[in-house]
């Protein structure tokens, strides 16, 4: 398989993604809790692994 390079996105891609995703979520009346919303961030700035970021989603589900 070959190598894949993903290039980590900026501030001013990861507030546009944020605000599109919140558009998103409003229409259909849900909400992400700030928890959530920093880990997403935190993902998109490349500061944790996909892997990481699944188990935290799953452990911040949990704790609903």
């Amino acid at each position: 398989m070959p190598n894949v390079i993903v290039r980590q996105a900026s501030e001013a891609e990861i507030m546009i993604a944020m605000k599109r995703a919140q558009a998103s979520l409003d229409i259909e009346g849900l909400q992400v809790s700030a928890q959530g919303d920093e880990l997403i961030r935190r993902k998109l700035r490349g500061e944790i692994s996909h892997q990481d970021f699944l188990r935290q989603c799953a452990e911040l589900a949990n704790r609903v």
